[in-house]
């Protein structure tokens, strides 16, 4: 794995973590595909800039949200990291903390497709690293 992918998936999480939307678009593809968990409620598929920020403004609306990657795994044209999501909900108060995996797919420097997953081995099997 490229020292630069690993950078990219650093930077991606400290622009998220300071609400820089526009920091974070800036290291995404124009028609990037941001895919939801499937358990989420109204999973689904968030394309391009437009369609990100619409998805990070809504995250912003209900939730104090931050993501730690806790480590990062090389998949060959995919980027493995399993993070660890801590927040406060805006309207209930309520503090949460929750594991999930991000499998990213970098092209040119740049992220084309993000997908969440619940569990290890399904983030694993979709890079292709585990049967």
């Amino acid at each position: 794995m490229s020292q630069e992918n690993v950078e990219l998936g650093r930077r991606q999480h400290q622009a998220f973590n300071r609400r820089d939307v526009a920091g974070v678009l800036e290291l995404l593809d124009a028609d990037v595909e941001w895919w939801d968990r499937d358990d989420d409620p109204g999973a689904g598929v968030h394309r391009g800039h437009d369609g990100v920020a619409e998805m990070l403004a809504e995250l912003d609306d209900l939730a104090d949200l931050r993501v730690e990657a806790k480590e990062v795994l090389d998949a060959g044209d995919y980027v493995v990291v399993p993070v660890r999501l801590t927040g406060r909900g805006r309207t209930s108060g309520v503090s949460f903390e929750e594991d999930e995996v991000h499998v990213y797919k970098i092209r040119d420097g740049k992220i084309t497709e993000l997908r969440e997953y619940r569990h290890r081995h399904e983030a694993l099997k979709a890079a292709g690293l585990e049967q």
